[in-house]
């Protein structure tokens, strides 16, 4: 994903200060000593800065993905030269380590090409070919910035078999352009019109992988560009090829008639359904919706299973039910919502929305179904922790996921860094919520539910000990 992210209007608090502990120095010693999994030097802000790259001639991809060429807009628009760090946090959020880049333990940069990138949108891949694993869907990727084009490609897709998230998440490999380069999964067309293909949610109906992905137009204000449409793809393969899903279409505010014609005919005109989330429960495919860009609130859709390329399958709820009229839903998600992920937590037996809100923090609300009522926002990560965040997509595989433990874990880009971190949050350490029932629904002596909790950048919950600068790539 690109696009620098919106800015929160209110500087740094005054007076509030972040402290030392002897726990946090140690850890950031630990860091710097390279005793850690964070420890190693970690990739250069913009991997391709200047932009554009002296010899691109605004070229478009190639039909692999766009190893040879940059697009002719700038992938990476706020790319000015300056590099991000690497925050060092004491408390209930903590930074494991960078997923991708230079230095990466993944060692992305020999094995894939891959300096820079985003996102990094988790699901399991229901044992595709026997193999138990997460898939990992990355943005806009860059390689050796040394080559016209900077090995730039539209998107990528990791596989993941680790369950020990503790001391990171390793990647076990990657659909591949060829040795050393891995390919875009969905290349974005070469025409006019169409700056980039990114995915948004990805979701297995058994073993078939499906990706929900948005054309790019344009880039616009900080958290705002144009979509021409948004579509299904998928794979049969264990997302090593993908096909688009004719007629499953939903055309934005760009060009309807960049549509490329293996999706057929769109399905609908759908400005509200441009970005999504998917999350599977009882038999159904759930889809959250927002808008293009990050100034959105999310509407939520539904379908059998079975029934994912069908879109007259989908049903869509309109504050009391179920209802065929996509233009009757109601929100479910209220504020803004950006690159947005919900799963259930075993742990909490509820579920879990992440994502990034107008104060540009990594929020989560918890829900008895999927529909809501969703809680008020718990901050995760602080916009005055880490200025330059954004999407938050939980690991399928947390403890506080897949069974009752209590860590969280999810990935989180930053546009400086432009790249991939794994964060956790120990979710014991969140304030207790009581859950509304029929009925409390009319008594607000307990407003655990509703309210929003305070910033822990505030209150000391976790506490920023240092910023690690990240080096030249």
């Amino acid at each position: 994903m690109i696009n620098e992210p919106r800015r929160r209007h209110t500087s740094h608090r005054p007076g509030h200060r972040i402290g030392r502990r002897p726990a946090a120095m140690a850890t950031a010693t630990a860091l710097a000593a390279g005793t850690l999994s964070l420890a190693a030097p970690i990739a250069a802000a913009a991997p391709c800065d200047p932009w554009p790259p002296s010899g691109t001639g605004g070229g478009g991809s190639s039909s692999l993905g766009g190893s040879s060429a940059a697009p002719s807009n700038p992938a990476t628009p706020w790319h000015n030269g300056e590099s991000g760090y690497i925050p060092v946090l004491e408390g209930r959020t903590t930074t494991v380590e960078l997923l991708t880049g230079p230095t990466s333990p993944n060692d992305t940069v020999d094995r894939f090409a891959i300096t820079g990138t985003d996102l990094g949108i988790l699901w399991e891949n229901g044992n595709a070919r026997g193999k138990n694993q997460v898939h990992m869907a990355l943005g806009d990727t860059m390689g050796d910035c040394s080559v016209d084009g900077d090995q730039w490609r539209s998107n990528i897709l990791f596989r993941s078999s680790d369950r020990d998230l503790s001391d990171g998440m390793r990647i076990d490999d990657a659909p591949m352009e060829r040795a050393g380069m891995a390919k875009s999964i969905l290349p974005r067309q070469n025409v006019p019109g169409e700056t980039t293909v990114i995915p948004t949610a990805g979701v297995a109906v058994g073993t078939t992988q499906y990706v929900r992905y948005m054309s790019v137009r344009a880039w616009g204000a900080p958290g705002e560009w144009t979509t021409n449409y948004s579509a299904l793809a998928k794979s049969t393969d264990n997302g090593e090829n993908w096909t688009e899903v004719a007629g499953t279409a939903r055309t934005g505010t760009g060009d309807p008639a960049l549509v490329p014609p293996a999706l057929g005919e769109p399905h609908s005109a759908h400005t509200a359904g441009q970005m999504s989330a998917f999350l599977k429960d009882d038999g159904h495919v759930y889809e959250y919706l927002t808008p293009s860009g990050r100034n959105g609130s999310a509407i939520l859709a539904r379908v059998d299973e079975a029934s994912i390329e069908d879109m007259d399958a989908y049903e869509f709820w309109d504050g009391t039910g179920w209802v065929t009229d996509q233009d009757a839903a109601k929100v479910v998600l209220d504020g803004r919502v950006s690159e947005l992920s919900v799963s259930w937590s075993e742990h909490l037996g509820q579920f879990i929305s992440l994502y990034t809100d107008h104060n540009n923090d990594v929020v989560m609300r918890r829900a008895a179904t999927p529909e809501g009522p969703w809680s008020g926002r718990d901050i995760l990560l602080s916009y005055d922790h880490l200025p330059t965040l954004y999407g938050a997509f939980a690991h399928p595989w947390s403890p506080a996921i897949k069974t009752n433990g209590d860590d969280l874990y999810f990935t989180l880009s930053t546009w400086d860094a432009y790249n991939v971190f794994l964060m956790k949050t120990d979710l014991d350490e969140l304030p207790a919520r009581t859950a509304p029932s029929a009925a409390a629904r009319m008594r607000a002596a307990d407003d655990s539910w509703t309210r929003d909790t305070p910033d822990p950048a505030d209150t000391g919950e976790t506490v920023l000990v240092d910023r690690i600068p990240l080096p030249e790539a």
